[in-house]
Order: structure tokens, then C-alpha cells, then sequence
């Protein structure tokens, strides 16, 4: 959603958590045949889950600026790279 309103908080609406959610949904309903995948590792989920945001974010609206779905794919990457590192830290302190 950041990408889409261009970092501005302040503009988001109701709309645009239908659009972010449209988008989630198509990017959860890819992963879960990636998943069905069994020789990849934890970059690959990663990589794919970026590549699917961005197909998605492509496909469920027109871009507002040149590359938005570029954008919302790398930080989607991002968010599951730091959740990948978190999950690992945690699990290694238990």
C-alpha cells in the first residue's frame, strides 16, 4: 500500500486496502502452488514471493507511477527477507 500512495500515508482510503487486499490474496493463492515446489530454499520462496506481488499488483490495478509494481514486489521481498531473518533468531534462542 506504501507504494501505491507513494510513501503518503495520509491518503490512504478504504479503497485502497481492497486493492492491497486483492493483491495479497493473488500473491497467497500463487505461493501456495509455489509451495507445492519441494527443491527450492528459503531464497527462492523469497524471490518468488516478490515476483508474484508484482504480477499481481500489475494485474489488479493501473500503476500510478512508472515501475509500481517493481516497487511493491522488492518490498514485499524486503518484509519476507526481515520476517525469513526474524523467524531464524527467534528459533535459534528457543
Amino acid at each position: 500500500m506504501l507504494a501505491m500512495v507513494q510513501g503518503d500515508v495520509s491518503v490512504l482510503t478504504f479503497n485502497h486496502a481492497i486493492v492491497a487486499s486483492k493483491t495479497g490474496l493473488l500473491t497467497g493463492l500463487s505461493m501456495v502452488v509455489a509451495s507445492l515446489y519441494k527443491g527450492g530454499n528459503q531464497w527462492l520462496g523469497i524471490y518468488l514471493t516478490g515476483l508474484f506481488t508484482m504480477i499481481a499488483d500489475f494485474i489488479v490495478h493501473p500503476q500510478h507511477f512508472p515501475l509500481e509494481a517493481v516497487v511493491t514486489g522488492l518490498g514485499a521481498m524486503a518484509l519476507a527477507t526481515v520476517y525469513d531473518k526474524y523467524k531464524d533468531i527467534k528459533n535459534a534462542s528457543i
